[in-house]
């Protein structure tokens, strides 16, 4: 697979069409922040980009299992450019 087309994949997941199904990335990922800081009793919630980011990261350690599973870079690809958006807007 090109590098292309891991962006081009990458970039469907921040579709429309998984909003409606998801929510919009951010408040998915706001969501999760809440729900992971409740978990671990934190005194605030995981901000939603510093969730998408520990998303990134299982897809990373899925790939120092089996780097050849191409879906791992498509949704590691998607959660960092998703984290970005978070973070710089």
């Amino acid at each position: 697979m090109e590098a292309v087309d891991i962006l081009a994949e990458a970039s469907c997941l921040l579709t429309d069409t998984r909003m409606e199904t998801y929510g919009s990335f951010w408040e998915n990922h706001r969501r999760i922040g809440v729900m992971w800081g409740e978990l671990l009793r934190l005194e605030e919630s995981i901000p939603a980009e510093t969730v998408a980011v520990m998303m990134a990261l299982v897809k990373i350690s899925r790939i120092a299992n089996d780097s050849t599973h191409t879906d791992n870079y498509i949704d590691a690809v998607a959660y960092l450019s998703g984290a970005g958006e978070l973070a710089t807007n």
